[in-house]
C-alpha cells in the first residue's frame, strides 16, 4: 500500500501514514497470406497448466479459418475453447459469464494495455492514473480508487499474480502485462472464491500464453511507431522465436519487447513537456518437456519493467468541483525533481501434469517479485504550513515510497477425467507473501530539486509484512442427464497477516510495534445448467468471495481506529443464457446478476489519520450482453453492453461521507462497445483489412468524500478507433488511429479528498488522438 501524508485543516502539526489502499496452447497462428484470420480460436490453455493435458501440435485443435478471400463460402466463427474452470472446455459450455479476447484480435487492434481492451468486456471498467497504476472493476465491486485489497484477481496461465494485501498496494499495482504473444485473455465475471480463492470478489482476469511447439520452428518480428496529438512520439518492437529442441518432446519459446508510450501532459512550473510518457520492456521464456503422452513439465520466466520520469505525478490539475483544468488543457504544476516512477515484475513458475487415466494430477509452483520506486510531489499539502514554521520560502516536499514484494505459491489438484456422469476435483493451495513499504517525506528546493536539510519530518518503515494463506477446495459436477448438470463447490481458507512498523520524525513521532491478525473464511458455489441443445444453454450461479483482513497501520490511540480489520464478503446470484446460431455464424450470451456485499473494507478518517475498518453494505445489480455476427464472408460485427446499478445499502462509518443509496465510486451505469472488421482480397496476391470500434463509458461518481461536501461527477465519454492494413505473403503492414475525435475522457480523479489543503486534485485522461503504423513478418 502506498501511504499518504495527510494534513488536518484545524492543526498546524500534520499527521502522516495514511494508507492509499487499493494495492499464456498451441503456437500462435499468423494471418494467412490473404490477410484473413480465424475470427475465433480454439485454445488449449497454457498447454499444460490448466487442463493437465499436453497442447496439440501446431495446426491441431484450431478453429476453422476463414475461407480464402476470393471464396464466397459463409464465414464460420469457429469454436472458442477456454480454461476458465481450470478444465479445457468450449466457451459455449462454461456455465458462467466469460469473455475471451484472442491474441490475434489484440494484435490487430494494437492493444497494449487494459485501457485498450477493457471496454470489449461487458461489465469491466478501469480506474487508472497511468501505466502500471490501474485498478480493475468488474460488476461494480469497488469502494473507489485506492481501495483496500484488489477485488479482481489476476492470473498468468495457472499462476496467481500480484499482491494479496494492502501493504504492497495490492489493488493499484495490477500487473498490466504486455499482450504480445498471448493466446488470449479470459475475463471471468462474478466471484471466483471457490476455485481461485481470495481477492476475486468481482471476478478474474487471466492472461493465457502461447506455449512452445515441439513440432516446428517459427517466429515473428514486429516494429511500430506512434504519435500523440499535442504530445510526443513512441515506438514498439516485438520479437518471438519458437525452437523445437527435440522433435515432439522438448521446445523453447522466447519473446521480447520494447515499447515507448508517448506522453502528452506538460508541467507549467518546470516547463517540462510530455512528462507522462513511459517505457515498457520485458521478455518471456517457456520450456516445455513432454517425455510421454501422459506427463508434461513446463518452466516459465517472465520479466517486465516500466519506468517514467513523471508518472508518480500523473494527471491534469483540475478544479475539484467542476473538473475543469486549472492551468489549461493537458497542464499540471509540480515541483522540480519529483514524479519518478519505476516498476519491475518478475515471475518464475513450474507446471507439472501427470495423467494416471483415472485422474490427473496438476502441480503449479511459482515465485514472483515486485519492486516499485516512486517520488511524488506533496508540496501543495505541506509548504503552506511547514515553510512558515521553519522560516523558509521556495521549499518543496515529496514522498519517497519504495515497495518490495516476494510471493511464493503452490497449488496441487487431483481431478477426474471429463465427460463422466460424475466429475470431481480436490485441491490444496498455499501462499506466502513478504513485503516492505518505506516512506520518507523529503524537503528540497522546489525550483531546482536540490535537497534542503531539515530535521526528520516523517520516516516510516512497514515491514516485514508477512501474509500466509492455505486453502483446501473441491467441487463435484453431476451430469444428471445429457442436458441437465449440477456443480457444487466449496473452499476453506485460513490466512494470517503480521507486520512490523517503525517510524520517526516530527510529524509522526516514534513508533515501533508488531501486529498480527488471522481469518478463516469459507466460500461456496452452486451452479446448475441446462442444455437445450449443443448450441443453447441456460445456467444459474450462486457464488461467494472474500478479501482477507489484516492489521491496521499504526494510528494514535483515542481516535476509535480498530487495531485490525476483518475480511469483507460477497454473495452473487446470476442467471445466464448462451447461444450459437445461424450455422455458427452468430453467438450471443446474456446474463443478469445481483450482488450482496457486506462488511466492506473502507478507509475512514479521524484527526487527519486514515485507517481501515469494516462497515457498510452495498449491492450491485446489472445486465450484460455480448454478441458476434459474421453476416457475409470476411465481415465480423460485434457488440457488448452492460447496465450496472451499484450503490451503498447502508451509510459508511464515521469519517467517510457516503450514504445509503449513493452510487459506488467510478461505476458507470452504462457501458457500450461496437466493432466491425472486414477482410477482402486485392490484386497480385495482396489482401487488405479495415476495422473500427466505438466505445461509450457512462458518467460516474468520484470517491466518497472525506470532508463534508458533494462528490464530483465524472462525465461520460466516448471514443472511436480505426485501423486498416494489407497483407502480402508473410508480411503485414498496418496503420491505426485511436481516439479519432481527440476526446478528453477521464479515467480517474485523485486524491480522494476535495480538501483544498490536500495534494493537487488531478484528473487522468485517456490518451489523446494517437496515430500509429507497424510492420510484421512471420517466419
Amino acid at each position: 500500500m502506498e501511504f499518504r501524508y495527510l494534513q488536518h485543516r484545524r492543526s498546524i502539526c500534520m499527521a502522516i501514514a495514511v494508507a492509499l489502499l487499493g494495492p499464456l496452447g498451441v503456437a500462435a497462428q499468423p494471418s494467412t497470406a490473404n490477410g484473413t484470420d480465424a475470427v475465433a480460436e480454439v485454445a488449449t490453455g497454457s498447454g499444460v497448466a490448466e487442463s493437465g493435458m499436453v497442447a496439440p501440435a501446431s495446426g491441431q485443435g484450431q478453429a476453422a479459418s476463414l475461407p480464402a478471400a476470393s471464396s464466397t463460402a459463409p464465414t464460420n466463427l469457429g469454436a472458442v475453447v477456454v480454461t476458465a474452470n481450470k478444465r479445457t472446455e468450449r466457451l459455449q459450455d462454461v456455465p458462467m459469464a466469460v469473455a475471451a479476447l484472442s491474441g490475434d484480435r489484440l494484435e490487430r487492434q494494437s492493444a497494449f494495455s487494459f485501457a485498450d481492451y477493457a471496454t470489449q468486456v461487458p461489465g469491466l471498467n478501469v480506474i487508472s492514473t497511468g501505466a502500471g497504476q490501474t485498478q480493475l472493476v468488474l460488476r461494480g465491486v469497488t469502494s473507489g480508487y485506492g481501495q483496500a485489497n484488489s477485488s479482481v484477481g489476476t492470473y498468468i496461465d495457472d499462476t496467481p499474480y500480484g499482491s494479496s494485501t494492502v501493504y504492497s498496494a495490492g489493488s493499484l499495482l495490477t500487473p498490466d502485462i504486455d499482450p504480445d504473444d498471448l493466446q488470449r485473455i479470459e475475463v471471468l465475471r462474478g466471484p471466483q472464491g471457490t476455485l481461485y480463492g481470495s481477492n476475486t470478489l468481482g471476478g478474474l482476469v487471466k492472461f493465457v500464453s502461447t506455449p512452445p511447439d515441439s513440432t516446428q520452428f517459427s517466429g515473428r518480428v514486429e516494429a511500430g511507431a506512434s504519435s500523440v496529438d499535442g504530445g510526443g512520439s513512441g515506438y514498439d518492437t516485438h520479437v518471438t522465436v519458437n525452437l523445437p529442441l527435440i522433435q515432439d518432446k522438448l521446445a523453447l519459446r522466447v519473446n521480447a519487447y520494447d515499447r515507448k508510450d508517448p506522453g502528452y501532459v506538460d508541467n507549467v512550473f518546470t516547463g517540462q513537456k510530455d512528462l507522462d510518457g513511459d517505457k515498457v520492456h520485458g521478455a518471456r521464456a517457456q520450456l516445455l518437456w513432454t517425455p510421454t503422452q501422459q506427463l508434461s513439465v513446463k518452466l516459465s520466466a517472465l520479466a517486465q519493467n516500466l519506468s517514467s520520469n513523471s508518472l508518480a505525478n500523473a494527471g491534469v490539475d483540475v478544479d475539484p468541483v467542476t473538473l475543469k483544468p486549472i492551468y489549461g488543457d493537458l497542464q499540471q504544476s509540480r515541483a522540480a525533481g519529483t514524479g519518478m516512477f519505476d516498476l519491475r515484475y518478475r515471475l518464475y513458475s513450474a507446471d507439472v501434469n501427470d495423467d494416471f487415466g483415472w485422474a490427473k494430477l496438476i502441480s503449479t509452483s511459482s515465485y514472483s517479485t515486485l519492486a516499485k520506486d516512486a517520488n511524488s510531489d506533496y508540496t501543495a499539502a505541506y509548504a503552506s504550513v511547514l515553510n512558515p514554521a521553519f522560516g523558509l520560502t521556495g521549499v518543496g516536499y515529496s514522498l519517497l515510497n519504495p515497495i518490495t514484494l516476494g510471493k511464493f505459491t503452490q497449488e496441487l489438484r487431483l481431478q477426474s477425467p471429463q465427460d463422466q456422469t460424475l466429475e470431481w476435483r480436490v485441491g490444496a493451495f498455499y501462499t506466502r507473501e513478504h513485503s516492505s513499504n518505506y516512506q520518507d517525506l523529503l524537503s528540497f528546493d522546489a525550483s531546482t530539486g536540490a535537497p534542503v536539510a531539515l530535521p526528520t519530518l516523517g520516516d516510516i518503515s512497514v515491514g516485514p509484512a508477512i501474509f500466509r494463506e492455505w486453502a483446501a477446495f473441491g467441487d463435484v459436477t453431476w451430469h444428471v442427464t445429457s442436458q441437465f448438470s449440477m456443480l457444487f463447490g466449496a473452499r476453506y481458507s485460513s490466512d494470517e497477516t503480521s507486520y512490523t512498523q517503525v517510524g520517526e520524525g516530527i510529524l509522526v513521532g516514534s513508533t515501533d510495534f508488531t501486529i498480527r491478525q488471522s481469518d478463516s473464511p469459507t466460500t461456496f458455489l452452486l451452479n446448475p445448467s441446462f442444455k437445450f441443445s449443443d448450441d443453447l444453454m441456460a445456467y444459474a450461479r450462486i457464488a461467494s468471495g472474500f478479501r482477507p483482513g489484516g492489521p491496521n497501520v499504526g494510528v494514535p490511540p483515542g481516535l476509535g481506529a480498530p487495531v485490525t480489520f476483518g475480511p469483507d464478503k460477497l454473495v452473487s446470484y446470476e442467471l445466464g443464457l448462451k447461444s450459437t446460431m445461424l450455422q455458427n455464424r452468430m453467438t450471443i450470451d446474456v446474463d443478469a446478476f445481483y450482488i450482496d456485499w457486506s462488511q466492506i473494507q473502507l478507509t475512514s478518517y479521524a484527526d487527519g489519520f486514515g485507517f481501515l475498518g469494516n462497515g457498510g453494505k452495498a449491492s450491485s445489480r446489472g445486465l450484460e450482453a455480448n454478441w458476434q455476427y459474421a453476416p457475409v464472408h470476411g465481415l465480423l460485427l460485434s457488440a457488448n453492453a452492460s447496465w450496472t446499478d451499484a450503490e451503498l445499502a447502508a451509510n459508511t462509518p464515521p469519517g467517510l461521507y457516503g450514504y445509503k443509496g449513493d452510487a459506488l465510486p467510478f461505476v458507470p451505469r452504462w457501458n457500450l462497445n461496437l466493432g466491425a472488421d472486414y477482410d477482402f482480397p486485392l490484386a497480385g496476391g495482396w489482401s487488405g483489412f479495415v476495422g473500427g470500434s466505438y466505445r461509450f463509458i457512462g458518467a460516474r461518481k468520484a470517491d466518497f468524500a472525506v470532508v463534508p461536501g458533494p462528490r464530483s461527477t465524472v462525465p461520460s465519454y466516448d471514443e472511436v478507433d480505426l485501423r486498416a492494413g494489407v497483407n502480402y505473403a508473410n508480411w503485414t503492414f498496418k496503420a491505426y488511429v485511436k481516439n479519432v475525435t481527440n476526446g478528453r475522457g477521464i479515467t480517474s480523479v485523485t486524491p480522494e479528498t476535495t480538501d483544498p489543503l490536500g495534494s493537487p486534485y488531478a484528473a487522468t485522461y485517456v490518451m489523446p488522438r494517437t496515430i500509429g503504423v507497424s510492420a510484421t513478418v512471420n517466419f
